[in-house]
């Protein structure tokens, strides 16, 4: 059989080149009431991942032009590992936190934990080969194609399958917009706020960990309503409450000092459909800067949020300056070359916020075992870098620091969270 391969996009080159700052893993992880069926399970996953080809592909780091190289040699028994304990927290840990090698053979890892009459579906993909928005879409279309082989054994999976190009992005703009989009050749992500997280400066114990803290569902839509009320979005609160956590936590800095947060954003709003033809990346930076500081509440940091994320908001071009000079080093030099010039041309965040989205029940509920919770997060940072993200299951928040850490940081992350959430909580509540 003739070697397939597929053109390394633009993105995939990114999350390439930035690998020193994060492992590129993204992780997920659906909780059922009940035993899944893992014949069923892994011959839906089998179904969907035949139909993704990046997920089993090899990357190819060509000097001159990078690729992916497709694999076929992989069976039903690779895609999906079964371990059974009850000590699902230990678990998770240890199954979340590995690495994939982008050379090896697949860029998954699928394990379905069983025990004391639960099961939990964790997801390992790299994250070059999509993002978080993509990576719902994935476990949405495994757990429906679980559902439709339970129902009908010779049922087909149905995935999405087409271009993964970050081109894409221009299609569907008004041709005066899209012209003037292809000639943003600012570069956002570049800041003069060197904020850091207060990790122990000592990295040698330093181990992968995944932090999570839950707001629960009254709390959030509580501090919703109230939000709604004032004229803010849940992002403009959960931003606030960041903020206000950067003032207490970290070293030398009040309320005047320059903060700066950068949130990821989504790039398929430009899309009809909100959608991409494939399985692909397609983000982009949204910085919020806060030059005069925070303030010295939380309601006036909640109300500077909203007043320095206005012209973003206004923005019709908004999250796509910069992607013509990135592309641009791509296409103007070999990938030996344009891997510094992106070192050197582009900053990656030391504080940053991933607002996933809401992962529905409806996606992920099984035929035979309903959902009870679901969480995402993003890449595992190394230090300084940090970020903080946020996934939504059944009005639940889920907030995560993924980190390679010690112990003692360990500590401080999750009293980083739990006063984020704390402070939601007490703004919901009307106590500041």
């Amino acid at each position: 059989m003739k070697t397939k391969t597929i053109k390394a996009e633009m993105w995939d080159k990114v999350q390439y080149i930035f690998k020193n700052y994060y492992d590129g893993m993204m992780h997920c992880a659906f909780e059922y009431e009940g035993i899944v069926d893992e014949v069923v399970l892994r011959k839906a996953l089998k179904q969907v991942v035949d139909k993704i080809d990046v997920l089993h592909s090899s990357f190819v780091a060509n000097p001159v032009s990078p690729y992916w190289r497709v694999n076929y040699d992989y069976t039903d028994a690779d895609v999906l590992t079964v371990v059974e304990d009850d000590d699902f927290i230990t678990q998770i840990q240890k199954i979340l936190t590995r690495r994939i090698d982008c050379r090896g053979k697949l860029q998954f890892e699928f394990t379905l934990l069983k025990g004391n009459g639960r099961s939990m579906i964790c997801f390992l993909i790299n994250h070059m080969c999509f993002d978080g928005r993509d990576f719902i879409s994935f476990g949405k279309t495994v757990c429906e194609t679980y559902n439709g082989l339970k129902a009908d054994p010779n049922y087909v999976a149905k995935v999405k399958n087409g271009s993964r190009s970050a081109k894409q992005v221009y299609r569907d703009l008004p041709p005066e917009l899209a012209k003037k989009a292809k000639m943003l050749y600012k570069n956002v992500s570049r800041t003069n706020i060197k904020l850091k997280f207060p990790f122990e400066p000592d990295k040698d114990t330093d181990k992968s960990h995944i932090m999570r803290v839950d707001l629960e569902a009254s709390a959030l839509e509580k501090a919703k309503i109230r939000g709604k009320k004032n004229g803010y979005t849940v992002n403009d609160i959960y931003l606030a409450a960041f903020f206000r956590a950067i003032v207490k936590f970290f070293d030398g800095v009040d309320g005047k000092t320059p903060t700066e947060i950068t949130s990821m954003l989504d790039l398929r709003r430009y899309l009809k459909g909100n959608d991409t033809e494939g399985y692909t990346n397609l983000t982009s930076y949204m910085p919020c800067k806060m030059t005069g500081g925070a303030g010295d509440s939380f309601c006036e940091t909640l109300a500077r949020v909203k007043e320095t994320l206005k012209p973003h908001k206004e923005n019709k071009l908004l999250g796509l300056a910069g992607l013509p000079l990135m592309a641009f080093a791509f296409q103007a030099f070999p990938f030996a070359i344009s891997q510094l010039a992106v070192k050197i041309g582009y900053t990656n965040p030391l504080v940053g916020m991933s607002n996933i989205g809401i992962i529905k029940s409806e996606y992920i509920d099984l035929v035979d075992a309903p959902a009870t919770h679901a969480f995402m997060t993003g890449t595992v940072k190394f230090k300084p870098y940090m970020q903080v993200a946020c996934t939504t299951f059944k009005g639940t928040a889920t907030f995560t620091i993924s980190e390679r850490c010690s112990d003692k940081d360990l500590v401080t992350m999750r009293e980083f969270l739990e006063y984020m959430t704390g402070l939601i909580r007490d703004y919901g509540e009307e106590k500041i």
